[in-house]
């Protein structure tokens, strides 16, 4: 999140995504954040279309997550 905020977009979505390999001995709520951010990092850089997954993927475990739902236009 931290990269994320000072703009450091790519770095932050390696980051993110080596943290969501990681599931085991995790809490569902963290790996619910970890891909929300990483969902904002893919906007930032505008890949549209892992943007889109990554709420997909979230909407389908937690659509009550954050806004998750207006972002996807449900």
């Amino acid at each position: 999140m931290a990269l994320g905020k000072l703009g450091l977009h790519k770095p932050a979505l390696d980051t993110l995504s080596v943290a969501l390999r990681r599931k085991k001995d995790r809490s569902a709520a963290l790996l619910t954040a970890i891909r929300y951010e990483r969902a904002l990092a893919y906007q930032a850089l505008n890949n549209n279309s892992r943007y889109r997954t990554d709420l997909e993927t979230l909407y389908a475990e937690a659509p009550d997550y954050r806004d998750v739902a207006e972002r996807l236009g449900v």
